[in-house]
């Protein structure tokens, strides 16, 4: 990752402008003239390969679904045919591990 210096750029929110005098207001030919194209950000930032899969992933594990549906469906049809079974020991241990 690059990041450029600021402080390097006249107009870096960083460093203080200096104090506007009294006098004539300038015409812009008066002007000093800026190398900087309007708009242009002070700083500029790359972002590496991995941390663009990094995001590509995190955009991914939004457009997730929450829920697994196949698997709700699933339950719901093992519930209704009367196959669907608890084991008690499992859910004991589950409670157990688990840390409050």
């Amino acid at each position: 990752m690059k990041i450029e210096d600021p402080r390097s750029v006249q107009s870096s929110p960083l460093r203080p402008t200096a104090p506007a005098t009294q006098g004539p207001a300038r015409t812009e030919a008066q002007r000093p003239q800026d190398n900087r194209a309007v708009g242009q950000p002070a700083a500029r930032v790359e972002l590496s390969a991995r941390s663009r899969e990094m995001h590509a992933a995190l955009q991914a594990a939004y457009a997730a679904p929450d829920v697994r549906q196949d698997k709700v469906n699933d339950a719901k049809q093992r519930i209704a045919a009367g196959t669907y079974t608890v084991d008690a020991g499992v859910v004991a241990r589950g409670i157990l591990d688990t840390k409050a």
